[in-house]
């Protein structure tokens, strides 16, 4: 019965971590200035990033409500691929307002995908064709 009990215990252990590991959220990036973006996006790496942009200082009720829709369908899509780098970035502030100049941005609220150094933008008011082409 003892090794009945460690194999039991065993299993409880493996479920346990497999569900902790495949629950982890995505990286959040707290990135300062737009050399701090650039040097993320540009660098050598493989990492698949989701960049959320967003002007605040955009009082428009329309846009406001665009705004937490793809915030909170973004969260969703976040929590399901921890392996993710995502980065929230508001061009209202001085320290990102270069940004958009620097990465062709157009109009904001926009998501930049970027998987392996290629990168895609997802733009519009409509939402669910927002964060649905992500998915």
């Amino acid at each position: 019965k003892p090794t009945m009990m460690m194999t039991y215990s065993m299993m409880i252990v493996v479920s346990l971590m497999l569900l902790l590991s495949g629950s982890m959220a995505a990286r959040s990036l707290e990135l300062k200035n737009t050399d701090e973006v650039l040097s993320h996006l540009q660098g050598n790496n493989y990492n698949i990033y989701v960049v959320y942009f967003f002007e605040s200082s955009n009082n428009d009720e329309n846009v406001k409500t665009v705004n937490q829709d793809i915030e909170k369908q973004l969260g969703g899509l976040l929590n399901d691929n921890g392996e993710l780098m995502y980065a929230k970035v508001d061009l209202s502030n001085p320290d990102f307002r270069s940004l958009g100049d620097v990465v062709g941005l157009k109009s904001a609220p926009a998501v930049l995908l970027i998987v392996h150094g290629k990168g895609v933008w997802i733009a519009g008011d409509n939402t669910s064709l927002v964060t649905g082409r992500l998915r």
